[in-house]
């Protein structure tokens, strides 16, 4: 529970301690007051974005501390902060300066927005006036039920479930717009692949092709020269038969002389060189497969294997390692077939697993929401509006994503289920959803019964209301504050409140006065007893004096009898 509220600086706030006690603590004063104001530092103390010109005027920052007495059931608060099992109390504090700079204390050590909001969602539940505008927003409704439906470990396992498929449907999907550019670029890739195959490549072709030009261009000299080499080799009185005679005359000394055995075998192994020469030249004399193909299209075929190395920006030995990294491209494009495959094959086993669990989900939600009318209307009724029926509608909703093909990915943590509430005020007439409501204070009604319906699952102990009774006139001031009367008796409530009958029955009361002094405007808070509390209900009250003021009697009488009662 909230025990203490210390403000500074904050607005029209100089400096206030609030104290609040369990049970239910009310906040009255006048229209402009600063009650607000209240509702603005626990909002601070909650993470909420603080504004320079919250931060009262010739002050250089402001201060918000909040001191509260943690229950044992929440372990999680205790476990995060490293609380002894004896320790009880909790601070928070936040400071904000002029130059935009934020400080978050939490027991005195610095820390984060984060773990503000984390503890402090945990210690208190604010109902304020913008919760009626979240009650009219249809995309709030499903949550709302959810709060009520006692179904926690459904929902977490549909959580896992519908990560489990988005992530699936993201993979299966990515692969196939992939897919859908590698078709583009496979049509590119394989013209190229026609087109470097046409040429004919293999490692040094090109300079093959030059060579075979060059032979061609002139092959009668080239013709001539070998056959003169060839004649002056193996002619008759060439080289070969003129070093055959040398060797023989040196072959007939050798036995007289042994250094000529030598000259002999070296004349031989010259003569062995010389004759496959000889042969060598005979064969290149007839050019054997060299007229095969017309230089016309020996020089078609390097120039076209120049103009497509030119294009790729490479060489000739490039074009071939070009024509093999495409082959390389289009094995792998052909592979991611069956990536896409797998990957529709794991989106089918997530949808799978998945289905079952919204089915569960969805009639879960139509359980509680048949729960919830009833107790909504119920609680209506006794709030003054017999003719209203509450009816939460539960409906499923194609998800695009299921189909084959798909192209949104258009589900959810929470399911497929659209959940509105609906709203029939008086008898006779239709069901219309909550933002056609033209009364406030039906809405007021509306939003105070739902609140009280919302926080039943929730283990946090204070509840604080801001202005839940607004546009509800005196004829329902007792049913209201026996309604959060009711509610305190479970919760620690702080409530502003317009209405006396509100105030009369609570345990605390707390005045918010606004005066001026020195020219400045001040803002204070008091706790109230005796003849002032009895002043400030017969203020609230309105009319005559000697007559409000027995009236307020009487309601403080009734509200200490109610609370006797209850205790």
């Amino acid at each position: 529970m909230l025990e203490q509220l210390k403000i500074r600086n904050l607005a029209v706030v100089e400096d206030a301690v609030i104290e609040f006690t369990d049970g239910l603590n009310v906040l009255t004063g006048s229209t402009g007051a600063g009650k607000s104001i209240i509702l603005t530092a626990v909002e601070l103390l909650s993470g909420s974005r603080a504004k320079k010109s919250l931060i009262r005027r010739g002050a250089g920052s402001l201060l918000v501390e909040g001191i509260f007495r943690v229950p044992p059931g929440l372990g999680e608060v205790r476990d995060m902060l490293g609380m002894e099992a004896a320790d009880d109390l909790l601070s928070v504090q936040r400071e904000f300066d002029a130059s935009g700079r934020s400080r978050i204390r939490i027991n005195g050590a610095v820390s984060t927005g984060i773990n503000a909001r984390t503890v402090t969602s945990a210690l208190i539940e604010l109902h304020g006036q913008h919760g009626q505008q979240e009650l009219l927003d249809p995309s709030r409704h499903v949550r709302f039920l959810d709060l009520t439906g006692g179904y926690g470990d459904l929902l977490g396992e549909c959580r896992g479930k519908s990560a489990s498929f988005r992530e699936a449907w993201k993979r299966h999907r990515k692969l196939l717009e992939a897919q859908d550019e590698n078709r583009k670029r496979e049509e590119f890739l394989r013209f190229q692949l026609r087109e470097l195959d046409a040429l004919g490549l293999e490692p040094g072709l090109a300079a093959e092709l030059e060579r075979r030009v060059r032979l061609q261009g002139n092959f009668q000299r080239y013709s001539s020269a070998l056959e003169a080499a060839a004649e002056s080799l193996a002619g008759e009185g060439g080289a070969i038969e003129t070093a055959g005679r040398a060797r023989k005359y040196i072959a007939s000394i050798a036995d007289l002389d042994e250094r000529w055995q030598r000259a002999s075998g070296e004349i031989a192994s010259a003569l062995i060189s010389l004759k496959e020469t000889a042969r060598e030249l005979e064969s290149g004399r007839d050019m054997e497969g060299e007229e095969e193909e017309s230089l016309e299209h020996l020089q078609e075929r390097l120039s076209a294997i120049q103009r497509t190395a030119r294009k790729y920006g490479t060489d000739a030995d490039g074009l071939v390692q070009e024509r093999e990294r495409i082959r390389d491209v289009l094995r792998s494009l052909d592979e991611g077939s069956d990536e896409i495959e797998g990957a529709r094959d794991a989106l089918r086993k997530a949808k799978a697993q998945l289905l079952p669990v919204l089915d569960k989900l969805s009639a879960a939600r139509k359980k509680a929401a048949a729960g919830l009318d009833a107790d909504v209307t119920a609680e209506l009724a006794e709030l003054g509006m017999k003719g209203a029926l509450f009816v939460t509608a539960v409906g499923e909703r194609e998800i695009r994503a299921f189909t084959e093909g798909g192209d949104e990915l258009d589900l959810s943590d929470g399911g497929r289920d659209d959940v509105e509430f609906m709203i029939r005020t008086n008898v006779g007439e239709d069901l219309h959803p909550l933002a056609d409501i033209a009364s406030g204070g039906e809405l007021s009604r509306l939003t105070l019964v739902l609140k009280k319906l919302l926080v039943r699952e929730r283990r946090i102990p204070t509840l604080i209301f801001d202005e839940i009774d607004t546009g509800l006139g005196a004829d329902m001031g007792s049913v209201v504050a026996g309604k959060l009367s009711g509610l305190s008796e479970r919760y620690q409530v702080i409530c502003i409140t317009h209405l006396p009958q509100v105030a009369a029955v609570a345990v605390q009361h707390i005045s918010v006065e606004k005066a001026v002094s020195g020219g400045r405007t001040r803002t204070r808070a008091s706790v109230l007893s005796g003849a002032q509390r009895t002043a400030e209900i017969a203020r609230m009250l309105g009319g005559n004096g000697e007559l409000r003021e027995k009236l307020a009697e009487k309601l403080l009488d009734a509200g200490k009898s109610a609370r006797s009662s209850a205790g």
